[in-house]
């Protein structure tokens, strides 16, 4: 079979790696000059760093499974790094349970139903149980009025702003049930990982093509060929089209009609900030920020995790946000939004000075963060699409989650299968 696929992040260069292993013709069709989507890299001291902070998890089977299978498993490390939460104007620990519970807000009351509360969460193996819930109305009833206020509706409300109210429970249930203490990551890089899938496919004779944004995707008759049209001219025939894109985006270029359930859902957008420093600037791995008047929902000091000796003594910091993208957050110029956070760092540590960014980098990704709401398992678009030879598998398809690597390469490995790919 003649196989195209569109978008070389994990989804798409995991089911072309299937595919070329059975036999299969691979064409992938890349719009951006790097691997990986939302897991590209850029380069720190000469190594390999992701432009979104990227970790894993001890749950994260499918993800561990392929990165033994690339013979990449003596690279792949677990860590225990730290955790804490700006409140108040201070840093507070919240690494373990311990830490939590003793958290300053909260009474002993409160402590016991928060974390009573996330026990039952960590507990419940399905969250199709709370699919029709809001998330901050059931916090309220059994984390406590306290623990909410303090811990999770600034936590929602950074990262979905005005929608926080409508996200859904079972997303939550997700993020708690899902995740271990111990975060996975590979040595030098997830960019390891997609440049062995590439190399694998390569070998095998398959094609990865980068400037390719794709402009439009059609079938005329169930019996044609899949074609597709790409802005620099060039023009792809195949028996089998796999679109790894935001919904969005496959809805645009496939022409499909705005009733269409693929426009239904709502994403976010992501900004990103790395900045490499000459020093430390918090004593976490994580830190949430869970004061309202901040324009960032988290800084992630990446080399509390990874030794800084690794990216040349450099200390690489994250400053991350979830934002809509009509937002300044998203659409002021990357050093004019750096200066204007410039004050909020300071506020985290007041020793901070501009002076000790050595050098900074900023990406932006338009389709980063779907708003999980009680309606959106309705609105989640099948595999199977109106063009018989064309298969979306996205992000939006792996509910209760909403992204990461290893749902990702799950689902490709799904759809693979399901089209006798494999």
């Amino acid at each position: 079979m003649n196989l195209g696929i569109i978008g070389a992040g994990a989804t798409g260069l995991t089911a072309g790696w299937d595919a070329v292993r059975a036999g299969h013709q691979v064409t992938i069709l890349e719009a951006a000059a790097e691997l990986g989507g939302l897991a590209a890299s850029l380069e720190v001291g000469g190594v390999p760093l992701e432009r979104y902070y990227h970790h894993i998890f001890r749950s994260d089977k499918a993800m561990i499974a392929l990165i033994e299978e690339l013979g990449l498993g003596d690279a792949l490390r677990f860590h225990k790094p730290t955790t804490g939460i700006y409140r108040d104007g201070k840093l507070i620990d919240f690494t373990s349970p311990v830490d939590m519970l003793r958290f300053p807000e909260f009474s002993p009351v409160d402590a016991v139903r928060f974390a009573g509360s996330s026990a039952v969460l960590k507990a419940v193996r399905s969250g199709e149980r709370y699919n029709d819930l809001t998330a901050l109305a059931w916090l309220r009833r059994w984390a406590g009025k306290k623990a909410t206020a303090a811990i999770w509706e600034p936590l929602l409300r950074g990262k979905f702003g005005d929608r926080a109210e409508q996200v859904s429970m079972a997303w939550l249930w997700a993020r708690i049930h899902c995740r271990t203490f111990e975060l996975g990551y590979v040595d030098g890089g997830f960019e390891r990982v997609y440049a062995a899938l590439r190399d694998r496919i390569e070998e095998r004779g398959g094609k990865v093509e980068f400037g390719k944004a794709v402009r439009t995707i059609r079938q005329d008759g169930d019996a044609a060929p899949a074609v597709v049209d790409c802005a620099d001219g060039s023009r792809y025939e195949f028996d089998q089209l796999i679109v790894t894109t935001p919904q969005p985006a496959f809805a645009k270029a496939a022409g499909l009609p705005a009733n269409d359930t693929v426009w239904k859902n709502q994403y976010l957008g992501a900004t990103c900030f790395v900045l490499e420093l000459d020093r430390s600037i918090i004593p976490y791995y994580w830190l949430n920020i869970n004061e309202p008047d901040f324009p960032f929902l988290a800084v992630v000091e990446h080399t509390r995790m990874i030794d800084p000796a690794v990216y040349g003594g450099r200390h690489v910091l994250y400053v991350g946000n979830y934002v809509e993208r009509e937002d300044w957050r998203f659409t002021t110029e990357p050093a004019e939004l750096l200066k204007a956070f410039v004050p909020y760092l300071k506020r985290i540590n007041p020793a901070f000075e501009e002076s000790w960014i050595q050098n900074w980098h900023f990406s932006k990704a338009g389709f980063a963060q779907p708003v999980v709401t009680p309606e959106y398992r309705s609105l989640i678009p099948g595999h199977d699409t109106p063009m018989s030879r064309v298969t979306l598998v996205t992000m939006a398809q792996i509910y209760p989650q909403d992204r990461g690597q290893s749902y990702s390469v799950a689902l490709a490995r799904k759809v693979t299968a399901s089209l006798g790919l494999r």
